[in-house]
């Protein structure tokens, strides 16, 4: 055997090996490794290649290697490829099959790449055709194997199969067909997860019916039947050792691979189990898909007890005896007979619905696992049982998309949550598919009912009177009284609000008075506020851990210990529920309650924001984004307090800034600029009145007069912070390439009242904005000062929105020099880093697809603007709406579609004819150029026509023409 280290030699070969007749000539060897040389190094390259083959092959070389002025060869008859070994029929002998799938070693040249494009694309494409030609051989070796009943045989050629190419079903179904030939079930149910798990998330389809058949075999209790093998059975028990009770599902487990295999993985390691969760998690349907999968691994069976239906728990022990048919003599108690039984039996034991009897069912566990050494018990109750030795696994909701509205069909099925929704809408509605128009109401339903998998199964019911966009607006109307459009499953099942009743019901009185006082928290709370807003008649404010603890373990309560803080919760079906309870008792709500707490929250926040780091910030403050939410609802509302809502709106100013919530902060502002008057704090209007403006839309006239009135009402109220970001944000909106000298006054008096407050986020905004008028005004050197002392201020408070805001203009100054590829670099940093909101990498996105266009690079330059496009709609900013616009515009432009990228300037000039916002350096070289483009391609009589229509369009229609240009289609008149 011969070892060459040299790459191309390797190459040389192999490619010779493959070609017909082995043999080429020089100049396509040449032309493959090293194309992208001239000719004369490509030849030089070749020469020395073949220099090393003639010397690692030594004497032979004469004898393999025939070599001249025009060609390479191997001489006839001395080299043979294993690649011909591989040229088998499908009808060749089993012999002959088992010599040709010898022959596959692995990848063609594994490990090998050629950095010339030419010859990498051939190696790949000799790979994958010599990939394909081996997987075909596997396949039919394994269909000779399956015709022979030689399933052990089978099993390491299938396992080859599925390590080449995991998507070869007939390599799966072998190996089923191995486990179960063995008689390993669940050996068999798992290889066909992973069969179904590829496929979904390679190709988005099923396993193809004989895959599933197989699958069927595996669930079935009946013994199998691939070998013709007899039935044994166990004389002494007088049945077969895979007897249970379990009943047979009509529908199949969705999305709950994971969980399962580890209540499978914990039922190795423990005796018992007890699957925990909200009523409709699912609970019972996964304990009895593991009995299903542990069918035959249990001498005497897998036994369900069902305890839903019984009241007294004096009835636990006969329930046991009755479903292992057990009798029960005379005066002696059922617990004991059925010990009797189980004594010396291996046995899974599934106890099923123990939260309304979790003391008899506690007593009878311990007693089963202290006298009957074989037996194991998998329990479902809401609560765990507190046994000794216990495994408690809480069952999680399935997962859902956490942005509905803008998800797409590829990512809403990754979800398990969409993926049960599908399964079941498929059956029950002919024709029914997850596509583009549907995916963001099948996500928002999912994500409204919290993806507890019996809502979501009840939801889907409605699909035969109404669709998912229907469903999906108008489920909250009709939460509660979703049922079941059959009668199977136990009855407190049948409607949420009687899962929710059935678990009400079981609780004290204390713990239902909290479970309806936490309703108020939309978005969950801390123990502090629970404390605060819950506490009252009949609950002592010390009692409230206590009880919250007792609904946390009663599944009622979801408890988030990620956080810095631990947070509770209650999921939306039983935040609903509690909501409606409370309504019907007539007990007040504590809206108010949680207004004031988050009001005084808030204020703390106020003045935290400036030195505290964004991070640290966010941590604290955004988990009560839906609280601030729902109060602010409540405050506005018929039955609020507005003057509450004023002051809660404007100290939550600084939240929906950090998280681009433009759209809330502006309805939140208007109600609250309604309510204010004469006797409005001066620092609470200041607050108003400055939200109406951006620290970072620099030339947003429109921002003027409001920053003014902050500046004149936080000066007569003594807040200097407060006016030194006023006197900032004034300047920032006079900020234009025309209005600099107007814009510098404030700036500078700005800085002379936040330079002595020390490092803070405004004096960062300021010292940017400063040099934003320096790049402005083409000294471009003070700009870079400027700019860096704001990200010294930045880093110093943890000021990451900050720290991206600087490099954006940082990447605006390398652009202005004409450094376009530092540009380019500075804000795709910017863009792959974690600094950033969605306001700024909306405008990075704008930002970067003109730095593109300036570098001649026209595709990636669509993609960027086409998503900046996307980003700003989502947020409604119609600035950066404008910019996307028109660099879309050019786009069209240079691809030959004047007659539109005149109708998009026409209305982005007539935006910024509003004064509402103006272009900056990046914008002003996008349009000279689509000026300078348009007027070549058209003449002024068409352009202005052009523009005069586009001038009358309304963002709708400039959005849909712009997208079209962003998805690269042409424009067709019709």
């Amino acid at each position: 055997m011969i070892e060459l280290r040299l790459k191309t030699a390797r190459l040389v070969l192999a490619w010779l090996a493959l070609r017909p007749r082995q043999s080429g000539s020089r100049e396509e060897i040449a032309a493959l490794l090293w194309s992208e040389r001239s000719e004369a190094q490509a030849y030089q390259s070749l020469r020395q290649t073949l220099a090393v083959l003639r010397r690692s092959l030594s004497a032979e070389a004469s004898e393999v290697l025939e070599v001249d002025r025009e060609r390479l060869s191997f001489a006839s008859g001395t080299v043979q490829s294993d690649v011909a070994l591989l040229e088998v029929e499908a009808d060749s002998t089993v012999e002959a099959l088992e010599r040709a799938v010898a022959q596959y070693k692995g990848e063609f040249l594994e490990g090998v790449s050629i950095r010339d494009p030419l010859g990498q694309q051939w190696l790949e494409a000799r790979r994958a055709e010599l990939r394909a030609i081996a997987t075909k051989r596997f396949e039919w070796l394994l269909t000779a194997y399956e015709r022979a009943a030689r399933h052990k045989d089978a099993e390491p050629i299938a396992a080859c199969l599925v390590e080449i190419d995991p998507l070869a079903e007939p390599g799966h179904r072998a190996l089923m067909r191995a486990h179960l030939a063995a008689g390993e079930r669940a050996l068999a149910v798992r290889q066909y997860q992973r069969c179904r798990d590829i496929l979904l998330r390679e190709l988005s389809v099923e396993p193809a019916a004989e895959t599933k058949a197989l699958l069927r075999l595996a669930a079935d209790p009946a013994p199998y039947h691939l070998d013709a093998a007899p039935v044994v059975r166990d004389q002494s028990l007088g049945r077969t050792p895979q007897a249970h009770n379990l009943p047979r599902q009509m529908t199949s487990l969705v999305g709950r691979d994971e969980e399962v295999e580890e209540v499978l993985a914990r039922l190795r390691r423990y005796r018992l189990v007890t699957l925990t969760g909200p009523g409709g998690a699912g609970k019972t349907r996964m304990a009895v898909e593991t009995g299903f999968r542990l069918a035959g691994g249990y001498a005497d069976g897998v036994w369900l007890v069902e305890l839903a239906a019984i009241a007294d728990p004096q009835l636990v022990g006969e329930a046991l005896c009755g479903a292992l048919g057990v009798p029960v003599a005379g005066d002696r108690p059922a617990t004991e007979s059925a010990i009797a039984h189980l004594h010396q039996r291996d046995v899974l034991l599934i106890l099923d619905n123990c939260e309304h009897l979790v003391a008899a069912s506690a007593r009878l566990v311990e007693m089963l696992l202290g006298a009957c050494p074989s037996v194991s018990i998998l329990v479902t109750s809401r609560e765990s049982l507190s046994v000794p030795g216990e495994s408690q696994y809480r069952v999680p909701s399935l997962a859902y998309p956490a942005r509905p509205e803008t998800v797409t069909p590829a990512v809403a099925v990754a979800h398990s949550a969409v993926q049960l929704f599908v399964d079941r809408a498929a059956a029950i509605v002919d024709g029914f598919v997850l596509d583009e128009g549907n995916a963001p109401a099948i996500a928002s339903i999912c994500k409204q009912v919290d993806g507890i998998p019996l809502a979501i199964e009840l939801a889907v019911g409605r699909l035969k009177m109404m669709g998912p966009d229907w469903l999906a607006s108008n489920l909250s109307a009709s939460f509660m009284t979703l049922r079941r459009s059959t009668r199977a499953g136990p009855r407190h099942h049948q409607t949420l609000r009687a899962m929710l009743d059935w678990s009400y019901d079981l609780l004290p009185a204390e713990e239902q008075a909290l479970l309806r006082r936490l309703a108020v928290f939309a978005g969950g709370c801390s123990l502090a506020s629970a404390m605060r807003v819950a506490s009252g008649a009949p609950i002592a404010e010390d009692e409230v851990f206590d009880l919250l603890s007792s609904l946390v373990e009663k599944s009622l309560v979801a408890v988030d210990l990620t956080e810095a803080e631990p947070r509770y919760r209650l999921l939306e079906t039983t935040r609903r529920y509690a909501l409606d309870k409370q309504g019907d008792i007539g007990e007040p709500g504590r809206q108010r309650e949680l207004a004031v707490y988050l009001i005084d929250r808030f204020t703390e926040g106020r003045e935290t924001w400036p030195r505290t780091p964004t991070i640290t910030w966010l941590g604290r403050y955004e988990p009560e984004l839906d609280n601030v939410r729902a109060s602010l609802e409540w405050a506005f509302g018929a039955e609020g307090e507005a003057k509450l809502g004023v002051q809660l709106a404007t100290l939550s100013l600084r939240l929906w800034d950090e998280l681009s919530l433009f759209r809330e902060r502006e309805r939140w502002s208007e109600m609250a600029m309604l309510q204010i008057d004469q006797g409005t704090p001066p620092d609470t209007a200041g607050r108003l009145y400055l939200s109406k403006t951006s620290n970072s839309a620099h030339g947003d006239h429109s921002g003027f007069a409001f920053a003014d009135q902050a500046v004149q009402l936080f000066r007569s109220a003594g807040r200097d912070l407060d006016l030194g970001e006023a006197l900032a944000r004034a300047g920032a909106a006079l900020l234009t390439m025309e209005t600099i000298g107007k814009a510098l006054p404030y700036l500078e008096d700005a800085l002379k009242v936040l330079e002595p407050l020390g490092p803070t986020k405004p004096l960062a905004s300021c010292l940017r904005s400063k040099g934003v008028a320096a790049y402005l005004g083409g000294d471009v050197a003070t700009a870079r000062t400027l700019i860096g002392r704001s990200m010294a201020v930045c880093r110093s408070v943890g000021d990451s929105r900050g720290v991206a805001s600087a490099q954006i203009a940082l990447a605006e100054m390398d652009f202005i020099a004409g450094e376009v590829a530092s540009a380019i670099t500075g804000i795709q940093r910017m863009l792959s880093g974690p600094d950033h909101n969605r306001r700024q990498a909306t405008l990075g996105l704008s930002n970067l697809a003109s730095y593109l266009l300036s570098d001649g690079k026209l595709e990636p330059a669509r993609q960027s603007a086409s998503e900046s496009l996307r980003e700003a709609r989502a947020l409604g900013w119609p600035a950066a709406i404008v910019r996307a616009a028109e660099h879309l515009a050019l786009v069209a432009a240079l691809e030959g579609e004047a007659e539109l990228a005149a109708r998009l300037l026409g209305f982005t000039e007539a935006f910024y004819a509003k004064g509402s916002a103006s272009r900056e350096w990046t914008e002003e070289v996008t349009h000279q150029r689509l000026v300078a483009e348009l007027s070549r391609q058209l003449s002024p009589a068409r352009v202005n026509a052009a523009m005069q229509e586009g001038a009358g369009w309304g963002e709708q229609q400039a959005v849909e023409a712009a997208s079209v240009v962003g998805q690269g289609v042409r424009a067709v008149e019709v």
